[in-house]
């Protein structure tokens, strides 16, 4: 069960950070923006924060896979998860009407959904921490994961259902606090 979780938080931090970084190197300028909007670190710093962030982002999704790597990768990511978390609800806080750009460009304003997706990314390296300790800890956590196929499976396949709804935060918190346009009017025959 141990190497089955494991498994399955390597390949949520890898495929979450991954996808976040990507996004951040493809529209630079909108996580720059962010940055800056979100007004929780002096001006000088922000460009710099700009390019810290989807390098360190970067580097945790490869060394999630590094045996020896892999119970610290995990803890640095939750600090991670837990900054941006507390950035978010500092600026929920303060009302502060600005995008997340945490996959890159978005138009969708920083919401309750972004920190309930950051709560199950919270949830995700804890588990992904703890079960790494319980196989040992840095020194042999399995790069392989479980050796049965139905663990593999089972791992790869709640990872990738986990990962999804993670990216398609911004759309669904679009979905959801749209309007209902036209809901129960009638159109003309």
């Amino acid at each position: 069960m141990t190497d089955s979780l494991i498994l399955a938080f390597r390949c949520v931090v890898a495929v979450v950070f991954a996808a976040s970084a990507l996004g951040k190197a493809r529209a630079p300028g909108a996580f720059r923006t962010t940055v800056r909007e979100m007004r929780l670190l002096p001006l000088g710093t922000v460009g710099a924060v700009a390019v810290a962030v989807p390098v360190l982002e970067v580097v945790l999704a490869v060394a999630v896979w590094v045996p020896a790597l892999t119970t610290w990768a995990f803890a640095v990511s939750f600090g991670l998860i837990a900054v941006f978390t507390a950035a978010l609800a500092s600026v929920l806080r303060r009302k502060i009407d600005t995008s997340c750009s945490c996959f890159g460009a978005s138009r969708t304003r920083v919401g309750p959904a972004h920190l309930v997706r950051n709560a199950v990314l919270l949830g995700a390296t804890a588990t992904g921490f703890l079960a790494s300790l319980a196989a040992g800890g840095p020194a042999s956590v399995p790069v392989s994961g479980p050796s049965d196929v139905a663990g593999v499976f089972t791992a790869v396949l709640g990872a990738v259902c986990v990962s999804a709804l993670v990216l398609s935060t911004d759309l669904l918190a679009d979905v959801f606090s749209a309007p209902a346009s036209g809901a129960g009017r009638r159109t003309p025959s």
